[in-house]
């Protein structure tokens, strides 16, 4: 899931692992999710199936929006039309509940100390991905 951050500017992203069994039903949770949040009439379309098309398609250009992607079978998208609205922690909300999980884990995260988040950075500067331009 991803949302982003207005005083920032930045991109979310919660990468959640969840058992086989219960992530079969993610899709039908999110979507009901999504078609009940933010504002009643929109000036966007409220569901975008991104099985069928490329998200970048999918969201205009510049507006915040959340994703949702089921493993390599693509999500949902929803472009925000009120940020105060939805919550930074939509997406986790809705996992937590399907695996009936303590609200403190997405609401009062423990904070990562500056060396986890060191050990994470050097480990993925030794993936040494290349990324292709304009993907």
């Amino acid at each position: 899931s991803s949302g982003i951050n207005a005083e920032y500017g930045h991109i979310f992203i919660d990468c959640v692992p969840v058992p086989e069994e219960e992530g079969t039903m993610l899709p039908a949770y999110f979507k009901k999710a999504i078609l009940e949040s933010d504002v009643e009439w929109s000036q966007n379309k409220k569901l975008v199936d991104t099985r069928k098309k490329n998200l970048r398609n999918c969201v205009p250009q510049g507006l915040p929006y959340f994703s949702v992607e089921f493993g390599l079978d693509g999500g949902f998208a929803h472009v925000i039309e009120e940020e105060r609205l939805f919550k930074r922690y939509f997406g986790l909300e809705i996992i937590g509940g399907v695996l009936d999980a303590d609200v403190s884990l997405w609401r009062n995260p423990e904070k990562e100390t500056s060396e986890a988040v060191g050990y994470k950075k050097r480990t993925f500067e030794k993936l040494d991905i290349d990324f292709p331009e304009g993907n």
